[in-house]
């Protein structure tokens, strides 16, 4: 059986579709039960009658954060997906990102070591990444840079992959994967569907730069491709295009 946490956000409802329309045995974590019509909603893009496919989910409450709950939901389970995590760049929030993102995914490690997990796939962010000179892409290379004026969001991710190889070092098998910016319907009120309703209502300024997009479609195939395959300890940047605030 697969464990996927973040199950009822955006990745995390195209994940469970994908491996369910797979044929995939499913587990996963809720905390609030009246998030799974977000769920159901990605589901009916896809299918006339979601409730079929989303009725073979085994779904667990339980907290990245109690163990307790945590160790119920491993039981049985072969892989994990863990795409749980709060986004925010606020700073007044970090105590808040370092439990989930961190404390969390060190939990999620800690019990797939002790429950015999097969394989681990943790999403992670380019945001963990190191910068580069103008005109430099990133890549799966680039090193993290403490001295920066790195923002809460990527230094507590980071964290979480410092989790994750840690626990690859004690003989988990694991995957990373680091998405920029991602894209897909169903989730128009928060995270990146936001910028959908913005732009629909004109901005008054764009700022310079570039930003990398990647569909949420993509990212799963990618994050399945990789946990079917034979590859392990590896990190890689899903990516599509880099577009300009500005054109």
């Amino acid at each position: 059986m697969i464990l996927v946490t973040g199950g009822t956000g955006f990745i995390g409802s195209y994940l469970l579709y994908a491996l369910t329309k797979r044929g995939h045995k499913v587990r996963a974590i809720f905390r609030n039960k009246s998030k799974i019509k977000a769920v159901k909603h990605v589901f009916s893009y896809f299918e006339k009658s979601p409730d079929e496919l989303l009725d073979l989910i085994d779904w667990v409450e339980a907290d990245i954060n109690d163990i307790p709950s945590l160790e119920h939901a491993f039981d049985g389970i072969r892989q994990v997906y863990h795409v749980a995590a709060i986004v925010s760049f606020d700073g007044n929030r970090f105590d808040e990102l370092k439990k989930v993102n961190i404390e969390g995914t060190a939990n999620m490690v800690n019990l797939s070591l002790k429950f015999g997990v097969e394989k681990f796939c943790h999403v992670s962010t380019v945001a963990t990444l190191g910068e580069t000179p103008i005109d430099t892409l990133i890549n799966e290379k680039t090193t993290w840079n403490p001295e920066s004026d790195n923002h809460v969001y990527g230094i507590t991710k980071y964290g979480a992959e410092i989790e994750v190889w840690r626990a690859s070092q004690e003989g988990l098998p694991v995957v990373i994967v680091n998405p920029s910016v991602v894209l897909g319907a169903g989730f128009w009120n928060s995270g990146s569907g936001k910028l959908f309703s913005k732009i629909s209502k004109g901005l008054s300024f764009y700022p310079g730069g570039t930003v990398g997009f990647v569909d949420v479609e993509d990212v799963v195939e990618a994050m399945i491709g990789l946990m079917e395959s034979d590859v392990v300890n590896e990190s890689y940047v899903l990516s599509a295009e880099n577009i300009e605030f500005k054109t």
